[in-house]
């Protein structure tokens, strides 16, 4: 019988076992990624193209173009495409980002007969209506009307452009006019060149059995999109200022973005260097959560993050607060920082980070979904099968005098570049 007196046993997380997919050559160049399960009967498919915000000429092309897919095919109108989706039960949606374009469906497996001939007409069959293209114009071009209105924004899309230059695929967000005169014609261009098969990623996860299996081989390999793309020449037009202040004068709270680029994913420092974010400003318990929230109390939240691409990785602080209050908080980050640089991490709070990192990643890998995401990322950045042990074995390893060292390697704030967003200090 469970003695209720006694607290379970604690365990340490020696390693993880990601389910590793069974992979298909397709005889049209795709590559399709199988990871089974029976728990639950429904699937996700992904199909994953190198048609993101890198390979653009125009600001905005890649993001209306995988949207466009969805007005309209050779057999289906944009009505027609959502109301068969909505009659399954089922979610087809597009995330764009800087690398990939990503096209997803979730629907109950047993209808992936029914769902699946709709999917590729939309992916392989599009017809660019010119009324539904200037409606979805219109409708961006309101949207990003409104974001531009917030502070946190144009912090963001300022301080990417410190880091990258002005006309990098890595800036966050558009300038105001972008979208102005794009044509029509530049996403059909678009898409005939960068939706190829030939390097096209199709990850399905789920309730699949050997009749699912067969019909996907089967109908994707039909898909014949012959684009012949070519690696773009992207210019490394860097902006000397290492600050910009974005003028706000109605607003009452400033953005702050501050940060530099990171070495890649598969870079032997990167798990290392995720530890020190993490205790910098990783989680709620973070020292700048201590500091500027808890002690300070110039802000509900701030944080520190790194976000990974296939060709850089940029890692930043953000935070909203009081105008009055916005040189004291890059002040308090700047001395965080260099605290981290001159001193050595506590052994109790390196332990606890540690230990919250393992039990966050377990908890985030606990669906099928969630481990797919995980091998998607090992496939898109061409990691090593062993990348997440990798990372196990580096939080439990990482000691504070190699923090300290890296801390100063990479976080010197002679190498921050920092946007603000809001009105000036009286």
């Amino acid at each position: 019988m469970l003695d209720r007196t006694k607290a379970p046993e604690i365990h340490e997380i020696e390693a993880v076992t990601l389910q590793i997919a069974e992979v298909s050559h397709l005889s049209n160049g795709a590559r399709l990624h199988y990871i089974k399960s029976e728990t639950q009967p429904v699937i996700r498919l992904d199909f994953v193209f190198k048609a993101g915000k890198w390979y653009e000429e125009h600001a905005g092309v890649a993001d209306l173009t995988g949207k466009m897919l969805f007005e309209g095919s050779m057999n289906y109108t944009a009505k027609q495409i959502a109301e068969k989706v909505a009659y399954y039960g089922a979610s087809f949606d597009n995330n764009h980002g800087y690398d990939r374009s990503e096209f997803t469906l979730y629907c109950l497996s047993k209808y992936v007969p029914e769902l699946l001939p709709l999917v590729l007409d939309v992916l392989q069959n599009p017809v660019f209506p010119t009324e539904e293209f200037e409606l979805l114009r219109k409708r961006n071009q309101q949207n990003l009307k409104v974001q531009r209105q917030k502070n946190n924004y144009l912090a963001t899309h300022s301080f990417t452009k410190l880091v990258y230059g002005g006309t990098h695929p890595y800036v966050f967000g558009l300038d105001e006019h972008a979208l102005d005169t794009i044509a029509k014609e530049e996403l059909a261009k678009f898409y005939k060149s960068r939706y190829s098969t030939e390097q096209l990623e199709v990850f399905a996860c789920g309730a699949i059995d050997e009749e699912l299996e067969k019909l996907l081989e089967k109908e994707i390999a039909t898909m014949q999109l012959t684009g012949a793309p070519t690696e773009p020449l992207v210019s490394d037009g860097k902006i000397a200022n290492d600050e910009d202040f974005v003028l706000m004068p109605e607003s009452l709270q400033s953005s702050i973005r501050l940060g530099r680029q990171f070495p890649l994913i598969g870079h032997e420092d990167y798990h290392k260097l995720v530890v020190l974010n993490e205790i910098l400003g990783g989680y709620f318990g973070s020292r700048l959560m201590r500091n500027i929230r808890e002690d300070k109390g110039y802000t509900y939240g701030i944080y520190s993050a790194i976000s990974p691409k296939e060709q850089d990785s940029l890692f930043f602080i953000g935070t909203d607060v009081n105008y009055q209050v916005t040189d004291k908080t890059v002040a308090e980050i700047h001395k965080e920082i260099k605290k981290l640089q001159d001193e050595l991490v506590p052994e109790e709070e390196l332990q606890t980070v540690k230990s919250y990192m393992l039990g966050k990643f377990l908890n985030d890998i606990a669906t099928i979904f969630e481990q797919c995401d995980r091998y998607k990322r090992i496939i898109l950045h061409k990691l090593p099968y062993e990348h997440y042990n990798n990372y196990i074995s580096t939080i439990r390893g990482v000691t504070a005098e190699e923090l300290r060292d890296l801390a100063d390697q990479y976080i010197g704030l002679d190498s921050m570049k920092t946007a603000i967003a809001g009105k000036r200090p009286d």
